[in-house]
């Protein structure tokens, strides 16, 4: 269900950028809270991941080697766009992420969960 509109998105955009973290090092705070997931789930990879209006950037990365993505293949977009966290099981059985770099290359990302905050 996408309830997600311009006017949101430039709202959240806003947001994002006046907290004026995108680009910033890397800080314990965040990095606990990517390896209490990994360890907890059991997961080789997990990250904090930051969308703006053309990438997404990961503020903090267990199991990538990337900085980044262009948001047009980003999975977390589509996470901004639910209503709901986004929880898919196994994105190659998702039409919407079968194809999708981060499926298909080396990283082999198969689950997804991404909470909404506000």
């Amino acid at each position: 269900m996408h309830y997600y509109g311009r006017a949101m998105e430039a709202q959240r955009l806003a947001s994002l950028y006046a907290l004026q973290i995108l680009d910033t090092p890397p800080e314990k705070r965040f990095d606990k809270i990517t390896s209490f997931v990994a360890s907890e789930f059991n997961v080789p990879i997990a990250a904090i991941s930051l969308v703006d209006e053309t990438r997404q950037w990961f503020k903090s990365k267990i199991g990538l080697e990337i900085c980044g993505s262009a948001r047009d293949i980003s999975i977390c977009t589509h996470g901004i766009q639910s209503e709901k966290p986004l929880v898919i099981p196994d994105l190659t059985q998702d039409s919407r992420f079968k194809n999708n770099p981060f499926v298909t290359s080396d990283s082999h990302i198969r689950f997804m969960l991404e909470p909404r905050f506000s």
